[in-house]
């Protein structure tokens, strides 16, 4: 029973342990609750020692009244010449006398209890209120390391390499049909020739504009409503291309 008692405890204490490592803020409640607990028990240990020399104090008094009473009767009975009765009282004053003493040695060292333990109450008063400015400066500065983890993950998650090999090879084929317009308004062929060409060399433009925009679009340098708009203007330009060589 010890031994499955102690596996269970080592697998809870590694869990914890796996668990206060992924969130500091385990760590720390756990810092701050563990002075606030050692306050706690410093302020009822100090609430007694106080509570105790009171109490001493207390009695110390009672028995220096007691102490001033007996001697006037002592002395009143001396007077009257009852010297057995005197005698008594003489005796319970140097009882009191003596219960006296007894307590004003324990009060001393009970005031000195009280003054160690309310310095020590002070102390960790004082530590406790540090390590609760301590987490809050922490904390401040754990989630602003989570967020600018988070930050860099999504920045480094962010690659414009493959765009940009698409947008230039989309700019390469509006070169390349470009110059083929170039080209074949250079030859001397027919006029339906010329026609027909430049009429391929347009949608080879337009499909190359089509693409173009698509990713720019993507890349967030064009509004979403723009493809739509420029593929039709492209479409009309080159039926009245067409028609007006027909």
């Amino acid at each position: 029973m010890g031994r499955f008692t102690r596996a269970v405890r080592g697998f809870f204490g590694r869990f914890l342990s796996g668990v206060e490592g992924r969130n500091p803020e385990i760590l720390l409640e756990n810092a701050v609750q563990d002075e606030l607990n050692n306050l706690k028990r410093l302020q009822v240990a100090t609430a007694r020692t106080m509570a105790y020399e009171k109490m001493l104090a207390s009695d110390a008094a009672e028995k220096s009244k007691v102490a001033v009473v007996k001697e006037r009767q002592a002395r009143e009975l001396t007077a009257r010449g009852q010297r057995e009765a005197a005698i008594e009282v003489v005796q319970q004053k140097q009882e009191a006398e003596t219960r006296l003493n007894e307590l004003e040695g324990r009060l001393v060292e009970a005031r000195r209890n009280s003054e160690e333990m309310e310095q020590a109450f002070r102390e960790q008063e004082r530590r406790y209120n540090e390590i609760v400015r301590e987490r809050a400066a922490l904390m401040e500065e754990h989630q602003r390391a989570k967020a600018l983890r988070a930050a860099n993950e999504a920045r480094s998650s962010v690659s414009l390499a493959d765009s940009s090999r698409d947008l230039d090879r989309a700019r390469q084929a509006i070169r390349q049909a470009s110059f083929e317009a170039q080209a074949v308004g250079e030859l001397g062929t027919s006029e339906t020739e010329r026609q027909i060409a430049a009429a391929e060399v347009d949608l080879k433009r337009l499909d190359a504009e089509r693409e173009l925009e698509m990713m720019e679009i993507q890349m967030g340098i064009k509004p979403a409503g723009s493809l739509g708009d420029g593929a039709e203007g492209s479409g009309r330009k080159a039926e009245h291309g067409t028609g007006d060589g027909t």
